[in-house]
């Protein structure tokens, strides 16, 4: 059992360059541990944890290659920051397996694991899991910035024919 009161600590300890690899496990086991009490589980303290691992949880993918760690790691995480660590590369096509056993593939998460060369086929490959309506959100999802674009916003990236090409078939 952790204190609520140590759950700073814990993440500052993961996001410290100095941290030991040995160490890491103990850091995510404290972290993706439920916060209890002796009379049973603390909402509040829960959410103080849910925090620190939020902070932490992108240093912590970083530097751990171990499946079951970065398993553990990655049922925390939400679908909007599972699918922005995979566009930045975080998050790969092998850790999809262990992504859709806790919830159902979506546009954002093809989207971003597509952006990166290796994973395109990969990335693919998720499109027949996807309700019908989500797969025109791969593409309407391609541009990042579609909102909020200006003159100074860096033009789109150019999308894969192969993906779109997909998206049209399903």
């Amino acid at each position: 059992m952790v204190s609520a009161r140590t759950y700073p600590l814990w993440r500052d300890l993961a996001l410290s360059e100095d941290l030991p690899k040995e160490a890491l496990k103990t850091v995510i086991e404290a972290l993706c541990t439920p916060a209890m009490t002796p009379d049973g589980f603390d909402v509040k303290a829960d959410r103080w944890r849910e925090e620190a691992l939020k902070d932490a949880l992108p240093a912590l993918l970083a530097r751990t290659s171990a499946k079951r760690l970065r398993g553990r790691l990655l049922v925390h995480a939400d679908e909007k920051t599972l699918a922005a660590l995979a566009a930045d590369g975080t998050v790969t096509i092998a850790d999809v397996p262990a992504i859709l056993r806790h919830r159902r593939a979506w546009a954002g998460l093809v989207c971003a694991l597509a952006r990166h060369p290796d994973q395109v086929e990969a990335a693919i490959a998720l499109l027949p899991r996807l309700p019908r309506h989500e797969v025109e959100q791969v593409v309407r999802d391609w541009d990042p910035d579609r909102y909020t674009r200006t003159k100074d916003t860096a033009p789109v990236p150019p999308g894969p024919p192969e993906l779109f090409d997909a998206v049209l078939e399903a």
